[in-house]
């Protein structure tokens, strides 16, 4: 691929390609093809993720599709912008992004106002003890030298809430090349693509813990009932997921949202704003869709999300038998070492612990 070319495709090689003994395909998933994002420098994960898809998945027709390395690529700012503002994320934000704690003081002159950055709060500070309550957004605090104890609670920032400029990583320009340039490969496909980011993982515990671990066959099982029950005019159906979905909407009224029959519903939700693209099936439409709307301006999942959120974007999101409306995260894939090895830093913190002042776009730059 030539840097800055998102509409050529180069043939790969058969080694790059599928060689998975021919397995009965459920009428379906029939003419999907999955195709599998992957740094040419990570062959370590080519080799692990391609193994599991030929045991687990032998149906399945797939090839590696190389990533754009924002590290070293020149990446056009038409295709993807070199920055993103917070404004439409923040109303979903979890506990990591953008957040600060801030004191938690009624009556007293230092309530509300800031004690640290999320991103500040380390295990080992030379000045505080920090232990956090079982509800996650309240903790207690200890000067070591005073023994003063305060109470503390978490809340999404105010200048994340107005809308912070935050500069995208090279590792989220890359990954959202990457999803880009695969975008113009489905738009020219009759049939359905499966995309799947290299560290997609099908063998895990599921939410559930009686059903025991996840595999290939409920992976197929599954994806075959999400395909079957999908309104024709899907545009995005997530098959590893968190966040707002339908049953568990954060602005969105659920009472509107009609079409899916009880029975769809237990394998098939509308997705409002969810994260991650470890794993989804995007249809011809809705490549055409993302790619109409020119520049993706975010890290790709909170593009995504944005699209779906402002009506743009039609997504759904798999479930798994365990999923129901209290579960925040599931779907049917899991993500192999998604904390200990990512090659991308995220720009607002996220669970790895980035730092997100270090992206913030300074005022006039």
């Amino acid at each position: 691929m030539a840097p800055g070319s998102s509409s050529r495709v180069i043939k790969r090689p058969a080694s790059a390609r599928s060689r998975s003994p021919k397995a009965r395909c459920p009428k379906e998933l029939k003419g999907i093809r999955g195709f599998i994002v992957n740094l040419e420098r990570r062959e370590d994960r080519w080799e692990r993720v391609s193994k599991m898809l030929q045991t687990e998945t032998p149906w399945l027709d797939f090839e590696k599709f190389p990533a754009s390395d924002g590290r070293v690529m020149e990446i056009p700012e038409k295709e993807i912008s070199m920055s993103w503002n917070t404004k439409i994320k923040a109303v979903y934000a979890g506990c990591g992004e953008g957040c600060e704690w801030v004191y938690d003081a009624p009556g007293k002159r230092i309530d509300g106002k800031k004690w640290k950055w999320a991103a500040d709060v380390k295990d080992e500070d030379e000045e505080w003890v920090f232990e956090i309550d079982d509800d996650v957004w309240r903790a207690t605090i200890e000067n070591r030298a005073t023994k003063e104890r305060l109470r503390v609670k978490k809340q999404v920032s105010k200048e994340y809430l107005a809308g912070q400029n935050q500069s995208l990583s090279a590792g989220e320009r890359g990954c959202a090349h990457s999803h880009y340039r695969l975008w113009s490969v489905a738009a020219a496909r009759s049939e359905h693509t499966l995309v799947l980011e290299d560290d997609v993982q099908f063998t895990f515990e599921r939410s559930e813990p009686k059903l025991g671990m996840a595999n290939g066959k409920v992976f197929t099982d599954r994806l075959r009932l999400a395909m079957k029950h999908a309104p024709a005019d899907f545009d995005v159906i997530y098959l590893g997921w968190s966040g707002h979905r339908g049953g568990n909407f954060k602005v969105w009224d659920g009472r509107k949202e009609k079409g899916l029959s009880p029975e769809a519903k237990k394998c098939i939700r509308r997705a409002e704003y969810v994260w991650t693209t470890v794993a989804y099936v995007i249809s011809q439409a809705g490549a055409k869709k993302l790619l109409a709307q020119g520049q993706c301006n975010m890290p790709v999942d909170e593009y995504m999300a944005a699209q779906a959120c402002q009506g743009r974007l039609k997504s759904y999101v798999a479930m798994d038998k365990g999923d129901d409306d209290e579960v925040w995260a599931g779907g049917l894939v899991d993500q192999f070492d998604f904390q200990g090895d990512s090659d991308i830093q995220k720009s607002d913190g996220g669970v790895q612990g980035d730092n997100i002042k270090d992206f913030v776009v300074a005022a006039g730059a």
